[in-house]
């Protein structure tokens, strides 16, 4: 049909531009690191900590020696996969783009990785450093994946500009010629310049500002409507990259979930509850039924119709992580982020599951989540836990999730459209 033709279009369009081709590679070439990052994370968080799901069905801390040893070393060796996620991405994504101007890809992306991590560590250039002991060097755990692809963009920005001769490092005579002093000079310029602004926005207390600023649009009166509101933003930052979305925010900070908790314990019920709507009874039972964004469904939706091998393959990888709720290996293995054609079913999905447990909840269809649910538990069985046993609410999450996974089959059909057009316009590119 038309419509089908022109958005086919529109996304090979998109999908052609120098930046977004970039941040597809990079995403992709991030895929393994997020890979392994995920499944420690999902194994230290669900069997190797007090609070673990796995470990409270089969009480592993009792039976397993060196537990609390396993369980820091594998936590340790995922924050530190996981904080390396900005450095490396500035790294592909620099490397990316000075290739794609035909200039010298190594020196640029290692340049790419030494500008984020001047960038990232705010201490690095005011504190003292004592011999050897780089401690200074921060990797934050919460990042925004785009901003850190477009510092690498800009890097490899700052090569492409430099003279092309710059870039021969040994000519053909096999002499040596410093060439890539003046980029490289430039880089760290750029580098020390973010990092003074970051350490100026600290101190002044710039960036704290804007957060509160955020919160206080998202928190209105009306508890429904702010918390799909909510919902849709979490989603939203979690298609453009940013990483705290991922962090799965504990019934601690949901003070409304805080009350209903009190309520449920003291009067022994959950009918009668202060309030029903909150975002941990919604949004983290059902609107993140299968991940954020339904990236759980995708992954089913990718599988039954996929006519692509990569993503299957990339969907078989990421089962384990994405079913304990850490989607982010597909998301950048497909990638999810930053791709026009999942943008309407991943934000779609989330509001579609809340919008049924509203209605779930509002007909007394089944009971509300209270309870605190172990970390590292599948997000299936999220509102079943946190309905204390339900079946009722595991019902609705199954119906949500099979919803999730026909919301996302027809974007799957289109997405195999647009790949075929594009490996057809690449051909068409290697004819001429």
């Amino acid at each position: 049909s038309f419509m089908t033709n022109y958005l086919i279009r529109s996304f090979l369009w998109f999908r052609e531009r120098g930046f977004v081709q970039i941040t597809q590679k990079t995403l992709v070439s991030l895929f393994p690191f997020f890979l392994f990052s995920g499944i420690i994370r999902v194994i230290s968080l669900s069997v190797f900590s007090e609070m673990g799901y796995i470990n409270q069905l089969f009480s592993v801390s009792d039976w397993l020696p060196a537990f609390k040893t396993s369980g820091q070393v594998l936590i340790n060796l995922s924050s530190f996969l996981g904080g390396l996620a900005g450095p490396l991405s500035t790294y592909f994504a620099g490397k990316y783009t000075a290739g794609h101007y035909g200039r010298s890809t190594g020196t640029a992306g290692v340049t790419s990785l030494l500008v984020s991590l001047i960038i990232g560590s705010q201490e690095l250039l005011m504190s003292p450093l004592n011999d050897g002991d780089l401690t200074r060097i921060n990797l934050p755990a919460s990042i925004n994946i785009m901003l850190a692809i477009f510092v690498g963009y800009l890097v490899g920005q700052i090569f492409r500009f430099s003279r092309a001769s710059d870039d021969q490092i040994v000519d053909k005579d096999y002499i040596y010629q410093p060439k890539t002093v003046r980029p490289i000079f430039l880089s760290l310029i750029l580098a020390i310049g973010l990092n003074i602004l970051f350490v100026i926005g600290e101190r002044e207390n710039i960036f704290q500002s804007i957060r509160q600023f955020t919160s206080t649009i998202t928190v209105t009166g009306n508890h429904l409507f702010s918390t799909f509101m909510m919902g849709l933003l979490s989603t939203f930052s979690a298609w453009i990259g940013n990483s705290q979305a991922f962090a799965l925010n504990s019934i601690a900070e949901d003070s409304f979930a805080l009350e209903n908790l009190t309520y449920a314990v003291s009067h022994h019920t959950t009918t009668g509850l202060p309030h029903l709507f909150t975002l941990t009874n919604l949004y983290h039972s059902y609107g993140l039924v299968a991940g954020v964004g339904s990236v759980l469904a995708l992954l089913v939706a990718l599988l039954l119709t996929s006519t692509s091998y990569k993503d299957k393959k990339v969907s078989l990888l990421s089962v384990f992580p994405s079913l304990f709720n850490n989607g982010a290996p597909l998301m950048v293995g497909v990638p999810v982020l930053l791709n026009l054609v999942y943008l309407v079913p991943f934000l779609l999905a989330p509001m579609v599951n809340m919008g049924i447990a509203a209605i779930a909840l509002a007909l007394r269809l089944m009971p509300a989540a209270v309870y605190p649910v172990p970390d590292g538990t599948p997000s299936l069985l999220y509102a079943f836990i946190g309905t204390g046993g339900s079946l009722r609410a595991l019902a609705v999450s199954l119906f949500c999730f099979a919803v999730d996974v026909a919301i996302f089959i027809p974007f799957v059909r289109l997405s195999n459209k647009v790949q075929h057009g594009l490996k057809e316009e690449g051909e068409t590119n290697e004819a001429q």
